[in-house]
């Protein structure tokens, strides 16, 4: 097929795909005729042929002989856009690129988004937010929900559920994703979770600082953090061996220097290695490190956890697990889709590898 046939085709798949989806076409109506399709796009009967033929392969068309083409009663599960709830866009730089390539699947697919606007700063103002807009993508009757669960509340599992629950009594299918709802319950909707395997990273840093020959590691996470970041306290932990001292767990702002200045106070038996929660607070600590004269990786090694733009700009640069956004966003998006087409599938865990990028605040650089 030439590439002008080949554009042309495109368009009529495309332009089928995004209205069916979109409800121009009821399930059940009938399709534009091969020769109607002919003198809308000015294509020839085989192209219009091809394109009919495609949607009937991805269960979006029907032939029957003699009568033409049709919407099959199922396409009216998977009409409707698709609902991203992502308060992490106002406070992570790994979401946005998730987010984006979430939409980007969709558009591919002839879906519409919906991005919730989840955007205030303080974690109280984001809940409010987030169930604002479940309550509008209920409205609107979205065909699924991708939904980053909150965080930095004091119960935010409690508003997440809420979330979760509302979107499964209107029946509209919903993938978790970056966090889970921890401890599942008899009564919540089956849904999926999609992430990283926390634990895992975490038990490979934590290797990794020991290696290093680091003899006291501490993990530094903030108040009220995300339930991931604890996965990734365990995992540390559970290769520290000796390496791990009493009370090594520290529970403060990154740059509060009188919380961080009583765990340094004394020169022998303070860190030789922290392990941070992500490589946002990775950043602002060792700032506060140096404000206290303690350089990294001499006096300090120093980890982070995400693997964004800072990571690598530092000085020195950071030694942290890669969150691998453009295969959470496909897995996710997939998992909706299969969600989307079968609703009574059972709830689901997918765990993606984070590969630790080891670089010079701990030692060399290379990826493990």
């Amino acid at each position: 097929m030439g590439e002008r046939r080949a554009a042309k085709y495109r368009m009529i798949f495309e332009t089928l795909q995004r209205e069916i989806r979109g409800g121009v076409y009821a399930p059940g109506s009938p399709l534009p005729s091969e020769e109607s399709l002919e003198r809308r796009f000015g294509v020839s009967r085989i192209t219009a042929i091809r394109a009919l033929n495609d949607l009937a392969k991805i269960g979006l068309a029907y032939r029957r002989r003699g009568a033409g083409t049709f919407v099959p009663r199922a396409a009216a599960v998977e009409s409707g856009p698709i609902g991203l709830i992502v308060p992490g866009l106002s406070y992570g730089e790994v979401f946005a690129p998730i987010a984006q390539e979430m939409v980007r699947l969709a558009q591919k697919d002839g879906y519409t988004t919906l991005l919730g606007d989840v955007s205030s700063p303080g974690a109280r103002a984001r809940a409010h937010e987030a169930c604002a807009v479940a309550r509008m993508f209920i409205r609107q009757r979205v065909a699924g929900v991708l939904f980053q669960p909150l965080a930095f509340l004091r119960t935010p599992d409690r508003v997440s559920r809420e979330i979760l629950a509302r979107l499964g009594a209107a029946g509209i299918p919903v993938v978790l994703f970056d966090r889970d709802i921890s401890s599942a319950r008899p009564d919540d909707p089956p849904h999926d979770f999609v992430g990283v395997d926390n634990l895992a990273a975490g038990r490979a840093i934590g290797a990794h600082l020991v290696a290093c020959g680091a003899k006291r590691v501490h993990f530094l996470m903030r108040p009220k953090c995300a339930s991931v970041i604890y996965d990734r306290l365990d995992g540390v932990q559970s290769a520290l061996g000796d390496a791990r001292p009493r009370n090594n767990v520290i529970v403060a702002e990154p740059d509060d220097v009188e919380a961080i200045g009583r765990v340094f106070r004394s020169p022998r038996t303070r860190p030789d290695a922290v392990a941070c929660e992500s490589d946002y607070v990775a950043a602002r600590f060792a700032n506060t490190l140096a404000g206290m004269g303690l350089s990294v990786p001499r006096d300090v090694m120093l980890t982070g956890f995400d693997d964004v733009k800072f990571a690598e700009m530092a000085s020195p640069p950071l030694t942290t697990a890669r969150q691998p956004c453009a295969d959470i966003a496909a897995m996710a998006y997939r998992s909706l889709r299969e969600r989307m087409r079968d609703g009574s599938l059972p709830s689901r865990k997918i765990l993606l590898p984070a590969p630790i990028v080891v670089r010079a605040s701990t030692g060399k650089e290379k990826i493990l």
